[in-house]
């Protein structure tokens, strides 16, 4: 055990430089992914057996906090040398220690290794046991409590599962399963002891498990669950009872106290027709079309500044092979927060589902079939460009000139400066940014900024509104809003982008409603002139009215 005590003060000393080196490394280390990321296999150490031969131990580390991640033999799960040397294909969240053993005869070469690989989520991770004498993992000898080493007596538990073996007749068919364990009780301590745990797991198999305890406290030495199989074919089920100890942290690299136990199912049943079903193919009218619907046509359809329409089969057949690229790389529909950090669910996420992206991954694999026409939903409507998301605007202001786009060329960043005539300081209820052209304005940003600053100096200012591609306008909650001070002026900032002949921008109206307001006074808005007035309204803030503005680009 010098060598496992050698190995914990190295992670001592590692960590403490990290944390000399910054504070804000702890944080990053604290950061929880719910899904998203990958499998690290660990190698565990190794035993000697009385015949010579090695038990060499791995574990692994799922580094999500829900989601369980299956990775068949294979290329992406296999040992070297030996390819399938028994290791779960099925990978529950977070650290799990002495998951299997591999056992290697007593000439194995001490230099030699054996390397588990895995890859997930698009990264391949491997690890390499050897039998270097550093990893020999002393079952009876610990380290504990620092650097002092003492015998200690406490034994991992004695497991049996009943039944050692099972059939089940069809899939969705169950089968329930009893744990068995005894444990020396050790070590003693004060209060109540914590008693015997079992995890239950599946190790591998075709389809899903779902178990009616997935964790449960031994009574009286015995726990039961009930285990139901989404699909025909083998399976390992596996059981980790612990003893309660606390010792399976592994602090120091302790290997006790618990004890894995696995029973072998057998699911039977007729997957021919669930093959057929399976077999067909995704239709565009039945499956893709509604996907499309509800997360990609608000900016695919005719008239906006994208390249391609994608609200018919005609439209969507040419692009797709680089359909199915974009979206398995998750870089369309565009959604830039991270689902495995913090905040996962946003109101209007327009982000694909995991099984949205594989059925469009099907569907091009299959050719891309267009399928029965009259299985397609009913198309969306789009409002006609003259109309404002917003409503109609109580305040319009519009870029005073007008631009003739070139054919080809780079994009082409425009600033422009409007008066905005108000006579007191407003707030803004809803804003909304309507370019006269679409189709070569890729976004607009509309700034305020002081009334003396130079033109010219596109730097300054505070944002207020943005339009882009599928982005129409904000409407704020009630008794909230953005305040646009007597004053100030504001400007427009666009970017222009070539559309293979030469086009005309005309100016463009921006709109805005708004929530409260004391005293106007003439104020400059970069892009528009002001053209509407606003309607009183009395709103919670005394001497205030509510206002609806529009801008343009």
């Amino acid at each position: 055990m010098k060598a496992v005590r050698l190995v914990g003060l190295f992670i001592t000393i590692a960590s403490a430089s990290l944390l000399a080196q910054s504070t804000s490394v702890s944080q990053m280390m604290q950061v929880r992914h719910w899904n998203g990321q990958s499998v690290a296999p660990v190698y565990e150490g190794f035993d000697v057996n009385a015949d010579g031969s090695y038990n060499m131990w791995f574990g692994y580390m799922n580094r999500n906090e829900e989601e369980s991640i299956d990775i068949p033999t294979g290329a992406a799960n296999a040992f070297e040398p030996g390819g399938d040397r028994g290791q779960p294909t099925h990978f529950v969240p977070r650290r799990h220690k002495d998951v299997f053993k591999v056992t290697v005869p007593k000439d194995f070469p001490k230099d030699g290794k054996l390397v588990w690989t895995l890859t997930s989520h698009g990264q391949t991770l491997r690890v390499a046991g050897t039998l270097n004498p550093v990893w020999q993992i002393d079952r009876i000898r610990a380290t504990r409590g620092g650097n002092s080493e003492r015998i200690n007596s406490n034994t991992p538990p004695s497991v049996e599962l009943q039944p050692a073996t099972a059939s089940v007749a069809a899939p969705r068919g169950t089968t329930t399963l009893t744990v068995s364990a005894t444990d020396d009780g050790l070590p003693i301590r004060r209060g109540q002891p914590a008693g015997m745990t079992v995890l239950w797991a599946k190790y591998r198999g075709p389809g899903d498990v779902t178990f009616s305890a997935a964790q449960a406290k031994l009574v009286n030495g015995k726990a039961a669950t009930t285990a139901t199989f989404s699909e025909p074919g083998e399976y390992i089920l596996q059981a980790v009872v612990d003893d309660g100890s606390g010792e399976s942290a592994g602090q120091f690299g302790y290997h006790c106290c618990w004890t894995n136990a696995q029973v072998k199912v057998t699911v039977k049943g007729e997957p021919a027709a669930r093959t057929v079903a399976a077999s067909t193919p995704p239709t565009f009218s039945k499956d893709i079309a509604p996907i499309f619907q509800k997360a990609c046509q608000t900016c695919h359809h005719a008239g906006t500044s994208v390249p391609m329409s994608l609200t018919t089969y005609d439209e969507v057949r040419p692009w797709a092979r680089s359909i199915q690229q974009r979206v398995v790389n998750r870089d369309m529909p565009p959604w830039h927060l991270d689902k495995t950090v913090g905040i996962r669910h946003y109101k209007n996420d327009r982000s694909l589902r995991d099984d949205e992206i594989a059925t469009i991954a099907r569907w091009v694999e299959a050719g891309a079939p267009q399928g029965n026409p009259a299985d397609m939903p009913t198309p969306l409507t789009f409002a006609p460009d003259t109309d404002w998301f917003i409503g109609e605007p109580d305040l319009k202001v519009t870029t005073p000139n007008d631009f003739t786009m070139y054919a080809n060329g780079p994009d082409w960043w425009i600033d422009q400066f409007a008066e905005v005539k108000l006579d007191e300081d407003r707030w803004i209820k809803a804003m909304e940014i309507k370019p006269s052209n679409p189709k070569i304005v890729h976004h607009v940003v509309v700034y305020v900024i002081e009334p003396d600053a130079p033109e010219g100096t596109p730097e300054s200012g505070v944002q207020l509104h943005e339009y882009a591609v599928g982005k129409y306008g904000d409407i704020f909650g009630e008794n909230t809003g953005r305040l646009l001070k007597k004053g100030r002026r504001s400007r427009s900032s666009s970017i222009r982008r070539a559309w293979f002949r030469s086009t005309r921008c005309g100016r463009s109206p921006s709109a805005t409603s708004r929530t409260t307001i004391s005293k106007c006074r003439p104020t400059r808005w970069s892009g528009p002139t002001a053209s509407s007035s606003c309607r009183r309204t009395r709103a919670s803030i005394p001497s205030s009215r509510t206002c609806t503005c529009a801008a343009a680009a």
